[in-house]
């Protein structure tokens, strides 16, 4: 009879217990108003970090404008809104109007009301109002959403209506000790922005998070994860259709790919690749591949769609995010999003 048979196994490259080697799920949701922020609520022990009203807008002379506000579910006290990875309480508006000029910080939104004066209320369980009343500058905030539709103004700057495009959707990034929950749905709007007629797409999106956690600063399993990109992206076509998606991508098993149709369907990326082209300078990048359950996709930057925000580890650039083989031009688009050049520009394991 022969001995005992002896097996030496290394496991080395094991992902700690509770973060399923950072393997998220996603899917379409519905959009609950009466839950926006609601800092009572808890989902899977996760609490609303912040709501971040955001997005994309096109003037008539092809002006590119991107619009971001971060709102606290919570005060603010701490001093993490002063991290350069973190949006703190005031309107941030960045304009790009052609010839070699990038996306640069607009000085009119300065005196904006800060996100901690916000106060959020429920109209009848349909709709939420984000408000902030007149400073000493006589500028005011209001958001109004329902499930159909959005009015942002901001007194000044901004003021904008439209309707949901597409079924909200929702990303789960689980981890031992710290996930993310995030909740999204985006608004075909038009309007003006800072005196000119605009229109694009707006999006209200909640980041739920461990006590404690700040989106980017704290407790973010994004982190965890080596994402080496984050796009979040929209598109309206001349024939009414219109289709919005998020795209994430990383290390380990990361990786969220979800689009919502404007026909009411949402389709959910089973295998998913993402490989980045670094621009020479190694901060910028020149396109994004992906191939997403076998089809190509890819993102294009726009010419004039980098943020100029100073020196941030995740630069952010706008652009287009299409199908390789879909040669339809969209009437409507935007695709704000961010690689990370410390990451890496490809999964690395």
């Amino acid at each position: 009879m022969e001995g005992p048979i002896t097996v030496t196994a290394r496991y080395t490259e094991l992902s700690p217990t509770g973060s399923f080697d950072y393997a998220a799920v996603c899917s379409g949701r519905r959009f609950e108003p009466a839950a926006v922020l609601a800092e009572a609520t808890s989902i899977h022990g996760l609490v609303p970090e912040a709501g971040y009203i955001w997005g994309t807008l096109r003037d008539d002379e092809g002006g590119l404008h991107s619009v971001m506000r971060r709102v606290p579910a919570t005060r603010d006290t701490g001093a993490a809104g002063s991290d350069i990875r973190s949006l703190g309480g005031k309107l941030i508006v960045l304009s790009s109007g052609g010839g070699g000029e990038q996306l640069t910080m607009r000085r009119e939104p300065r005196h904006a009301p800060d996100s901690n004066e916000m106060t959020r209320r429920t109209l009848g369980g349909e709709v939420a109002e984000l408000t902030a009343p007149a400073n000493e500058h006589g500028r005011s905030v209001a958001l109004t959403l329902s499930t159909e539709t959005l009015r942002y103004e901001e007194t000044g700057i901004i003021d904008v209506s439209g309707d949901l495009v597409a079924p909200p959707l929702q990303w789960f990034l689980p981890g031992p000790d710290s996930s993310l929950l995030y909740l999204t749905q985006t608004w075909l709007v038009e309007g003006e922005l800072l005196g000119k007629r605009v229109r694009g797409f707006l999006f209200w999106e909640e980041a739920w998070m461990r006590p404690g956690g700040r989106l980017y600063v704290d407790k973010d399993p994004l982190h965890d994860a080596e994402y080496t990109t984050w796009y979040s992206w929209a598109n309206h076509y001349a024939d009414g259709s219109a289709e919005v998606g998020h795209f994430l991508f990383g290390n380990g098993d990361f990786h969220v790919g979800v689009i919502g149709h404007s026909d009411g369907t949402v389709t959910t990326a089973r295998t998913m690749d993402a490989v980045v082209r670094r621009d020479p300078d190694g901060y910028w990048h020149d396109g994004i591949d992906y191939t997403i359950n076998g089809e190509s996709w890819v993102c294009e930057p726009d010419r004039h769609g980098r943020m100029e925000l100073g020196r941030i580890p995740n630069p952010q650039q706008e652009g287009r995010m299409h199908r390789v083989a879909d040669t339809r031009v969209p009437d409507v688009w935007m695709a704000w999003g961010e690689s990370v050049p410390g990451n890496g520009d490809r999964r690395r394991r």
